[in-house]
């Protein structure tokens, strides 16, 4: 193993930790599954008996012009999967020595992003999904994910319905 690729994996497990940190604040039951198989943390509403799904990809941001951006890669395979309803991506963004933000949404909502307005692009079976962000957007070519930014409460967040 490189040395990057270690230090990678210390990185994406504290984006997963992060993530688990902010779900047991919130009062929500998070569980790393014994044997990792796409799904990085189970999330459980206690008083529903309601399990999420949950895939972490974590990213370092770098500075540009008014904010920062980060990139991160979904495997298309796991993205155009259309069950169990209750998947959830969480990107852990690290700026400026803390986990600065996250952006919540479920797997059908980023699929429709994909498909119905050309986010990102595709790279080796890998949506690449490079997000600027300022104090008050979070964008992708020319479209906001501003409201998926900390996007805590629902939890799971609403899909997206257009």
């Amino acid at each position: 193993m490189t040395k990057e690729e270690h230090a990678s994996l210390y990185f994406g497990r504290s984006g997963q930790l992060a993530v688990m940190s902010e779900l047991l604040y919130r009062r929500r039951n998070a569980a790393i599954p014994e044997v990792e198989v796409g799904d990085d943390v189970f999330v459980v509403r206690d008083e529903e008996d309601l399990v999420t799904r949950v895939q972490v990809e974590s990213a370092n941001a770098t500075a540009q012009h008014g904010g920062y951006f980060a990139q991160f890669s979904i495997p298309l395979l796991q993205l155009r999967k259309t069950d169990p309803p209750r998947f959830v991506y969480i990107f852990p963004v690290r700026w400026e020595g803390r986990w600065a933000d996250f952006v919540i949404l479920h797997r059908a909502t980023l699929n429709h992003l994909l498909i119905n307005h050309e986010i990102g692009s595709v790279s080796r079976g890998n949506l690449v999904l490079r997000l600027a962000f300022t104090a008050t957007d979070v964008w992708n070519k020319s479209v906001s994910f501003q409201p998926f930014r900390n996007a805590w409460d629902p939890w799971p967040p609403l899909p997206l319905m257009d």
